[in-house]
């Protein structure tokens, strides 16, 4: 979901394991807002990182559970949102501009073939 709704480029940007260089990092260091484990998605967003995947495995869990819970499914999708805004605001903005161009231009006619009834 990640990679299609931000377009990052990591097959995996959840894992926890990525590193970057000091000017990478720069240039989005006032621009971020890192939630839990998903940072390398925001810093992959944010900073315009070019990622080169290394395939790694993960072994069955063996202690411990799962952090995963519905709040961090909801923290997750607040924070693919503010991504989202993050690189396609403008694009949001000219569609939000033409959805609300067309309801006012076409307003008139519509109201025009409503039947009023009056009592």
């Amino acid at each position: 979901v990640s990679t299609q709704s931000t377009w990052a480029s990591s097959t995996d940007p959840m894992s926890g394991f990525f590193c970057l260089t000091k000017t990478t990092l720069k240039r989005g260091e006032r621009q971020f807002n890192p939630v839990g484990f998903k940072i390398a998605l925001e810093l992959t967003v944010k900073c315009g990182c070019k990622v080169h995947d290394v395939p790694i495995t993960f072994a069955d869990r063996v202690a411990g559970e799962s952090k995963l819970t519905m709040k961090t499914n909801v923290l997750y999708l607040q924070q693919l949102a503010g991504l989202y805004w993050f690189k396609y605001q403008f694009v949001f903005i000219i569609f939000v501009l033409l959805i609300a161009s067309c309801v006012f231009y076409y307003l008139p006619y519509i109201l025009s073939k409503i039947e009023w009834s009056e009592h």
